[in-house]
């Protein structure tokens, strides 16, 4: 038994195709409150990171997603971006924007990359979303006001997180941990941010996961005395290439199971679905008997639980070729899509 949509969206045509930005993240309204809805509206947000060679390509930007009307999305995009010189200017974020939390009124962002914002995650305030001055390719402050790349929109970043001990590393999973994807937990108690590493689909090291709580301060993850972020739970997985985690009990704070999700690379191979805990892993689910037939999206990334639906959303990241032609088998069906599951599609496939 396979795994069924209940929903499924294409971008618009030149964010379909194009190869200089890749889907990578998905959060809602649907993590930030309960009752689902940030004021009265339904918003889904996509991080997508730059698929450039230099330093200068690794920005990162933000798709709002208007959800109100589920036959009629709209969007339109948001730079995130760090304040300088004590916020009298600003820079874009550089992250490949693998991994984002929207709770409450925080969103907060993994940024990992080469050569880039080294393994910090970002936070960014709901309420604070600046509108550009100047439309030109310049980020920051610019002769007349503020430019943003030719985006209308910047979030600045209100705070961070760093991990402690200096730059991460994806050699083996006994460094210090490159942060890929991250979710929300709202089954946990308290709410808690749930994180998994990154290593290549194609090497051998498992990736572990980290749990973190979220205090009582809108949006901020708990402290010590020193104001230290330490891990309420961390565990080390069989899984290798991990590009999404997502954690849900049940009954609240009851022992979770981990939905994680290897993304393969190859053309034309889905990806492949697990739930596991404690005592183990259940199949991935497929169509067929052999793994070849995973039952899940190709190239999907991050997931999020939408808790008032129980729907979970993820995305996929492929694209067209250099040449124009859609990746996978189908040719004639573009491949990347945002889509919902609900989770009880999923539980019965990996049962």
């Amino acid at each position: 038994m396979k795994p069924t949509a209940e929903s499924a969206y294409c971008w618009d045509t030149g964010d379909a195709v194009t190869q200089d930005w890749l889907p990578q993240s998905v959060t809602s309204s649907g993590d930030a409150d309960n009752d689902g809805v940030w004021g009265t509206n339904k918003v889904i947000l996509s991080g997508w990171g730059q698929n450039g060679t230099t330093t200068t390509d690794h920005m990162g930007r933000i798709a709002f997603i208007d959800a109100n009307d589920p036959n009629n999305l709209k969007y339109r995009w948001v730079l995130p971006v760090i304040p300088l010189n004590g916020g009298t200017d600003y820079r874009a974020l550089k992250s490949h924007m693998g991994g984002m939390v929207w709770y409450q009124d925080k969103l907060i962002v993994t940024s990992w990359e080469k050569d880039s914002d080294n393994n910090v995650m970002y936070i960014f305030d709901m309420k604070r979303i600046l509108q550009a001055t100047v439309n030109s390719s310049a980020v920051g402050k610019v002769s007349g006001g503020w430019s943003a790349d030719g985006y209308q929109y910047v979030m600045p970043a209100v705070g961070s997180y760093s991990l402690a001990g200096g730059a991460c590393s994806s050699t083996n999973d006994d460094s210090r941990p490159c942060f890929g994807s991250i979710s929300l937990d709202r089954s946990s108690v308290p709410d808690s941010l749930v994180a998994t590493e990154w290593f290549s689909s194609g090497g051998t090291e498992p990736a572990r996961i980290w749990r973190y709580d979220f205090s009582s301060e809108p949006g901020y993850l708990t402290t010590d005395s020193s104001s230290h972020v330490n891990a309420s739970a961390a565990y080390e997985t069989n899984a290798v290439g991990l590009q999404g985690v997502l954690s849900h009990s049940a009954t609240s704070g009851g022992t979770p199971n981990f939905y994680v999700d290897d993304a393969r690379g190859g053309v034309g191979q889905h990806g492949i679905l697990w739930r596991q805990n404690t005592s183990g892993a259940t199949a991935a689910a497929n169509c067929g008997q052999d793994i070849m037939y995973a039952c899940w999206g190709q190239h999907t990334e991050s997931m999020s639980y939408w808790w008032s639906t129980g729907r979970v959303w993820t995305l996929t990241e492929w694209a067209a070729d250099s040449a124009g032609h859609w990746t996978g088998t189908d040719h004639a069906i573009p491949q990347r899509v945002l889509f919902s599951v609900p989770l009880s599609s999923i539980d019965s496939s990996l049962s």
